[in-house]
């Protein structure tokens, strides 16, 4: 994760403004970081990442590197615009 996303990420949470998500996120790296406290499950660390992905597709040109393919219906239409 760029130090950016981190950075802002973090000052949201600081401020008491980070989403629900953000936090969770959040709160999990402090708990790796303090051993006392337990680690994320592996259904938890699943969908940490799959929200960490979200956001980075929407932060970033994601979808113009791996466009989604089209159905070959789409494919087919296409040819006769």
């Amino acid at each position: 994760m760029k130090k950016e996303i981190l950075h802002k990420k973090l000052s949201r949470y600081l401020d008491g403004e980070a989403k629900p998500a953000e936090t969770r996120q959040i709160q999990n790296w402090l708990a790796l970081v303090d051993k006392t406290t337990a680690v994320a499950s592996e259904q938890e660390k699943h969908q940490i990442g799959e929200e960490i992905l979200n956001e980075i597709k929407a932060e970033t040109a994601y979808p113009l590197l791996y466009p989604q393919q089209k159905s070959w219906w789409d494919q087919l239409t296409d040819r006769f615009k």
